[in-house]
């Protein structure tokens, strides 16, 4: 498949999970009742991997051929574990700084969440949509724009619609980060079920933190008010986000480096970690991503401006 199929997908992939969330409202607003969370995520992950597939399709290629789920060493695996670990410092000072200007789209569904068995949202949240997610943006379109042969703006590129797809601003942010570290990881192991296992471990670990929080957050909070009114301010925990992430992110980079050795696959990965340049100049943007992310950006804006106009 070429890049403009890829490019055709996401633009029809925007659309339709706009469609479906008034599609949703609109059930809200007739019926009464509210969509549970489960729903709603396995709705949008449909919308998500539908208009992927069905350009995979279309092209008359398999699935397999822009799809590597090649096995990979034990080893790999816990490393990959170990990985995402090491990534959380990373991953949570860039939501700390967004959370400056936008709210924090995991807490405002929290409740929603922890509402459902646990063992639910692990399923949904933990396998399905990172199954759903690695197959189309690590999958289909990374090694789709691949082959291209500009890595690095394929990791980029791939990685930005990644974020633009959660169509918030909060969520945009981490995704995108999360998306380029996770091609690093598909490069270091020549397989999704990599990023696929690391995107699980880290929605998992949301999951349970979300439903651990529930049980103490009232004694946390009480602590808080009783010793600094309550306020501690992001600032403070951004500094210290700041100093874990340039502590833990190079160790994330040797351990996905050492993965790339033990796969065998670490010439590819040093040339992107070195920053060495694409031979290919051709352009991986075409009219319909320009819609597209004209589309996603405009509703993430509508979005966040229109609680300040109530």
């Amino acid at each position: 498949m070429e890049y403009r199929r890829a490019n055709r997908a996401f633009m029809f992939m925007i659309l339709s999970t706009i469609l479906m969330g008034v599609l949703i409202s609109a059930w809200y607003l007739t019926s009464g009742e509210e969509l549970s969370v489960l729903w709603n995520n396995v709705l949008c992950e449909l919308v998500v991997i539908v208009p992927a597939i069905a350009a995979v399709l279309y092209s008359g290629e398999s699935l397999g051929s822009v799809i590597p789920l090649k096995k990979y060493n034990i080893v790999s695996v816990l490393l990959t574990i170990l990985y995402v670990f090491a990534l959380f410092p990373l991953i949570t000072l860039v939501n700390s700084i967004s959370m400056i200007f936008v709210e924090n789209m995991v807490d405002s569904i929290s409740d929603s969440v922890i509402a459902m068995p646990m063992w639910i949202m692990l399923l949904s949240m933990g396998v399905i949509s990172p199954f759903v997610e690695e197959v189309v943006f690590r999958g289909i379109f990374f090694h789709t724009y691949k082959r291209s042969g500009r890595i690095l703006a394929s990791i980029i590129l791939s990685s930005v619609l990644f974020g633009m797809m959660h169509l918030n601003f909060n969520q945009f942010t981490y995704a995108a980060v999360m998306g380029v570290m996770f091609c690093l990881l598909v490069e270091a192991t020549g397989s999704v079920w990599s990023s696929f296992l690391a995107h699980g471990v880290f929605n998992s670990i949301e999951v349970i933190f979300l439903y651990a929080s529930e049980y103490f957050m009232d004694d946390v909070e009480q602590i808080a008010e009783t010793q600094v009114g309550g306020d501690y301010g992001l600032l403070p925990a951004i500094g210290l986000y700041l100093l874990l992430a340039a502590i833990f992110t190079p160790i994330a980079i040797c351990i996905v480096y050492k993965i790339a050795k033990i796969e065998g696959r670490e010439a590819a990965l040093t040339s992107i970690l070195k920053g060495e340049k694409d031979n290919n100049r051709g352009s991986l943007i075409s009219f319909p991503l320009i819609v597209g992310i004209v589309i996603a950006v405009g509703y993430m804006g509508i979005i966040t401006i229109t609680p300040y106009l109530k």
